[in-house]
């Protein structure tokens, strides 16, 4: 699917007045493939009308997911999908076995569309104060787009910063980064409890407070460190507004309504954490994932208090379970510090800002320190290959694990190694 995407994008601009390399037709297909958001050209000015809809195709495959955009095709048109395809759809959106996967999916898909469509009717009604009725409508098509499946492109080459005081158009993105982030298992469990048919699941109440939490842990840090700095001479309420949104899209998305390159250095610092932490399992966005952070914050908790064994809300947790969540948090740490050591050989810029890039590739968020489109092409290599390993290979590493989970049965006496 990259590749298309990179030849498509290359032939369309080619045959165009604005032509592109194919190294950043190819980087800017990973990043929308990816749901990253990371760019290289201006999607707006760069990219003629044809390329900007396949730009937009690629993002709404990326973010539904490869596994259920080519579960949803057979099913349209009627072709059997086999166990296996089954199986790999079920382990990506956190399902415990293959039944009723083919159902969520034309579930998920129908959920997209609508909410998608939905959300771009505010957005085009502002637009369209400022534009013609045909562009407003694909801007506010594009946008909406892009904001569900946490891909953080725009047509405007600021991106939102042009919209940092006003209300609608960073509510209605925030409403739809949160929605694609929360992920589809969780929106189709809310959906099913305002009914009164189904009670929350662990994971979905897990997902919902660490969520809410970071959300305003984030904004609260935010506004200790900017409000004199990158927030001076915005009023408090637009000051709350804006950091509230730059919590919510730097885990997952990669809009910006305020200039990210102006950050402080503990600011800088807060999103990049956040960035790691990403989005929820089963979601457009990535990330190590809201519940992994979850499972190792109740640990350490609970470990604190001399208890070995996690319960949440009344329910025991695996330990395995909790192994496997520290595995995965090791693999996104060692993965960042080793892509920025790559990233600081090949490139003479600020640390801060590579450094940032990296962790934002990897978490497929997308927001920049303004570099990206700087780098050399051996800096270009590293990052698609960072959005690639971020969206795809930890996530194929872990269902690798899962599948040889057999312990062993050999049992070997108990050893003690002083660690702290």
């Amino acid at each position: 699917m990259i590749l298309i995407g990179a030849l498509l994008l290359w032939g369309f601009n080619y045959l165009g007045d604005m032509p592109i390399s194919p190294l950043d037709a190819l980087f800017t297909s990973t990043s929308a493939v990816c749901v990253t958001g990371l760019a290289v050209v201006d999607t707006g000015r760069d990219l003629v009308f044809s390329s900007q809809a396949t730009l937009l195709l690629l993002i709404q495959l990326g973010g539904l997911g490869v596994m259920t955009a080519a579960t949803f095709t057979l099913f349209l048109l009627r072709r059997p999908i086999g166990i296996r395809q089954r199986l790999l759809f079920a382990g990506g959106m956190g399902l415990e076995g293959p039944s009723g996967a083919v159902r969520l999916v034309a579930r998920i898909v129908k959920m997209t569309l609508v909410i998608e469509c939905l959300a771009a009717i505010p957005l085009f009604f502002v637009f369209s104060e400022t534009m013609s009725s045909m562009d407003s409508l694909w801007c506010s098509i594009f946008h909406s787009i892009s904001a569900f499946c946490n891909a953080g492109f725009s047509l405007f080459s600021d991106s939102l910063e042009g919209y940092a005081t006003g209300w609608l158009v960073p509510a209605v993105v925030m409403f739809l980064i949160i929605l694609g982030g929360v992920g589809f298992i969780v929106l189709w469990e809310l959906g099913e409890w305002f009914r009164g048919r189904k009670r929350l699941s662990i994971h979905t109440r897990l997902v919902l407070v660490v969520t809410v939490s970071l959300v305003f842990f984030g904004a609260a840090v935010l506004a200790l460190t900017e409000w004199d700095g990158l927030l001076r001479g915005l009023s408090v309420p637009m000051k709350i507004w804006n950091v509230l949104f730059a919590s919510v899209t730097s885990r997952t998305a990669g809009f910006n309504t305020l200039p990210t390159v102006e950050l402080s250095s503990l600011g800088a610092f807060l999103i990049m954490i956040l960035m790691m932490i990403g989005a929820s399992p089963g979601s457009t966005g990535g990330g190590m994932k809201t519940t992994t952070f979850g499972l190792l914050v109740s640990s350490a908790f609970f470990n604190t208090r001399g208890d070995s064994n996690l319960v949440l809300w009344h329910r025991s947790v695996p330990q395995k379970l909790v192994l496997r969540a520290m595995m995965l948090a090791f693999l996104y740490v060692a993965t960042v510090l080793f892509g920025i050591l790559l990233l600081n050989l090949v490139e003479d810029m600020s640390f801060r800002s590579l450094a940032f890039e990296v962790v934002s590739a990897i978490g497929t968020v997308g927001l920049s320190m303004g570099v990206t489109a700087g780098l050399s092409p051996a800096g270009k290599w590293i990052l698609i290959l960072l959005m690639f390993w971020g969206r795809v290979g930890i996530l194929t590493f872990l269902f690798s694990l899962a599948d040889s989970d057999e312990s062993s049965k050999v049992s070997y006496a108990e050893t003690s190694i002083p660690i702290g």
